[in-house]
């Protein structure tokens, strides 16, 4: 069974409509020719040179991206700036690229569910609705009652990763906001909502101040972390919703800090 490019943008906004996406973002099929047959996809966090060559060597159609590849509006494409190189090498090996970025986020099902599901979190409510009440940024939930400190060594086992931590590490945390990514204004909604602690990603000074201020514990992960599930958890749900018939294949080593 052959399989078109559009038949994966018509899935992909099945799962995350566009209409989720934030003003300023810029999200769908951004590389390609809708009619275009695809026979194996890779799924990333972020298109680099290293994705587009593991893609390039295992055959790869379509990549599938949380992060845009064009982002702002481009005068020109300069094959001698990073960009501009990465665009015209995908183009020369005829790689498409379709993206889902905040409106995976905000979906019910998208990224901050997962995240919110790895994280533990029961009984989970939207943290910021959108238009539509069962989606929107960050999720809140309950975990059984520990001190910051356990949460956040459980938080750097399952992501193999150091956490920085704001607040006592004694303190007992019950009540858990997520936001994957940048949560760092999400302190008002976390606190608002009744929130022990906030899980997020690229937290500044001055947001760790504010969260001491608001007397809001913060586990910082970093924003890869935050959202790394996303490449399993897409890959998962391409692969039960195509079948057999697609290849689909997975890229976790977009990770650009090492700890």
């Amino acid at each position: 069974m052959t399989y078109k490019l559009a038949d994966f943008c018509r899935r992909m906004e099945e799962l995350a409509p566009l209409e989720l996406a934030l003003d300023w973002d810029n999200v769908g099929l951004q590389i390609g020719e809708p009619q275009k047959p695809i026979a194996a996809v890779l799924v990333a966090l972020t298109v680099t040179m290293d994705t587009v060559q593991k893609a390039v060597e295992h055959g790869v159609d379509l990549i599938v991206a949380h992060h845009p590849v064009i982002f702002r509006p481009m005068r020109q494409i300069r094959t001698d700036t990073p960009e501009g190189a990465l665009i015209s090498t995908l183009l020369k090996h005829d790689l498409s690229v379709y993206v889902a970025h905040t409106n995976l986020d905000q979906a019910e099902r998208g990224l901050n569910h997962w995240l919110a599901v790895e994280a533990g979190l029961e009984e989970q409510q939207v943290l910021v609705p959108a238009h539509d009440s069962n989606a929107g940024l960050g999720r809140i939930g309950r975990i059984c009652p520990m001190s910051l400190g356990a949460y956040a060594e459980r938080l750097e086992a399952l992501w193999d990763v150091q956490v920085r931590v704001v607040g006592d590490r004694e303190r007992t945390v019950t009540k858990v906001a997520v936001v994957g990514g940048s949560g760092g204004d999400f302190m008002q909604h976390a606190k608002a909502a009744g929130a022990d602690v906030l899980v997020t990603g690229d937290v500044s000074y001055h947001d760790a101040m504010d969260a001491l201020g608001l007397g809001l514990a913060v586990v910082d992960a970093g924003h890869f972390s935050t959202e790394q599930l996303m490449v399993r958890e897409v890959a998962g749900y391409l692969q039960r919703t195509f079948g057999k018939h697609i290849r689909i294949l997975q890229d976790t080593s977009t990770n650009p800090f090492s700890f």
